[in-house]
Order: structure tokens, then C-alpha cells, then sequence
């Protein structure tokens, strides 16, 4: 099924039943595709609740704290370089 950006928008909720259904959805802007909305597989629907009821992760319920002390970067480049070097 193909339609417009507006179109999705003021249909939004019935679009999403029938990508839930098991169709797939082109979004086009202009009659060119933008987008594509596509049902997901069930076994990607892995929840991170899920994940801690079995076992797989741990959560207190809180929000993140982050590590005690910062990783030791060896060398004398910055983060932002190593990050922009591992993104190529």
C-alpha cells in the first residue's frame, strides 16, 4: 500500500492497524517514497522487562548512573576523534 505524508497523518491509527496486520506501507512525499512502514518479526519484539525477568539484564527501577570513573583513553587523541575515526 502507498500513501502521501499528509494522508498517513490524519489516518495515522488505521495505517498502523493494517502495518500490525501484516501489510506494508510506503510513505511517499511528492509521489516519491520516503519511507517504508513494515510490521515487525516477533521474535525482534525482545523487551528490555523481558529481558531482566529472565535473568538477561539488571534495573533497579531507576535512572542510569553512569560509571564511577571515566575510560582511560591511551594516546593523545580526543574521544571526538576516536568516535569520528570508528564511524568511517
Amino acid at each position: 500500500m502507498k500513501a502521501g505524508i499528509r494522508e498517513v497523518k490524519n489516518r495515522f491509527s488505521e495505517y498502523l492497524r493494517r502495518v500490525k496486520k501484516g501489510e506494508i506501507l510506503l510513505i511517499t512525499e511528492r509521489n516519491v517514497p520516503i519511507a517504508k512502514l513494515v510490521p515487525t518479526q516477533g521474535e525482534e519484539q525482545v523487551s528490555v522487562l523481558t529481558m531482566v525477568e529472565q535473568g538477561m539484564a539488571s534495573w533497579r527501577g531507576g535512572k542510569p548512573q553512569g560509571i564511577a570513573t571515566p575510560p582511560v583513553i591511551s594516546g593523545n587523541k580526543s574521544i571526538a576523534a576516536l568516535v569520528v575515526k570508528d564511524r568511517r
